[in-house]
């Protein structure tokens, strides 16, 4: 299903490959005779509070709260297990809906003073995200209705309990392809970076092909998000 984004959605973007990669070949070129681009300084994120709202494209985000409470609340974890709990009011800004999942890879890195919680340490560890209505969970975004999601971490056991949270924000911008006619959201990411390999518990065979190094494409970060977190008991 194609769809379009919200009226008032303000990224848009033709996907237009020849015309990118002749851009991209004049800034290698102009950048090389002038010193090369490692030269100019990386902008550092705008810096955001509790409250915030900030427009990701595909959805427009107000971060609410920050709260360790055990599990059980919304139908959310276990009883005999510690989560953290980041409360955000979500209004998704297509004209269709979406799972509130795809708030994980709005929030592509969140870090506390005790430890980094996304991306998760293990594949498939990442969090629990649910659309919150008449205090019962869902699983969906509908367009244009601000909604309440809570985004749930599991926290280790014993491990200490956070006193403030950083989040990263990405941003979404609406793509049109001049080829295939598709139009979507996608995530804005930067360049490739490698990804560091698991010690080997084997030497590989003499003469055997060595695997291709493992990249990953994290996304650009158009802000930051710093709360305090406070403790909610049983």
């Amino acid at each position: 299903m194609t769809s379009t984004p919200a009226r008032g959605a303000r990224r848009r973007r033709p996907v237009l490959i020849p015309v990118l990669a002749v851009l991209a070949a004049t800034t290698v070129g102009v950048s090389a005779a002038f010193g090369g681009m490692a030269d100019a300084p990386e902008e550092p994120p705008e810096l955001l509070a509790k409250g915030a709202e900030f427009d990701q494209g595909e959805m427009r985000t107000v971060f609410e709260d920050a709260v360790v409470r055990p599990g059980g609340k919304y139908e959310m974890g276990v009883s005999d297990k510690r989560y953290l709990q980041l409360i955000l009011k979500v209004t998704n800004q297509a004209d269709h809906t979406i799972l509130a999942q795809a708030m994980d890879g709005a929030l592509p890195t969140v870090r506390t003073d005790t430890g980094t919680l996304q991306p998760p340490a293990t594949p498939g560890d990442g969090p629990y995200i649910r659309s919150i209505s008449q205090n019962r969970p869902y699983a969906q975004l509908h367009p244009g209705v601000p909604t309440t999601v809570v985004v749930s971490f599991e926290l280790p056991p014993g491990a200490p309990t956070p006193k403030k949270v950083s989040i990263d924000l990405a941003t979404f911008e609406w793509y049109e392809s001049f080829f295939t006619q598709e139009r979507f959201w996608q995530r804005l990411n930067g360049p490739p970076e490698p990804v560091s390999p698991a010690p080997a518990t084997t030497a590989p065979a003499r003469g055997a092909d060595l695997p291709a190094p493992k990249t990953t494409t994290p996304a650009v970060v158009a802000a930051r998000v710093e709360m305090p977190v406070r403790v909610e008991a049983s």
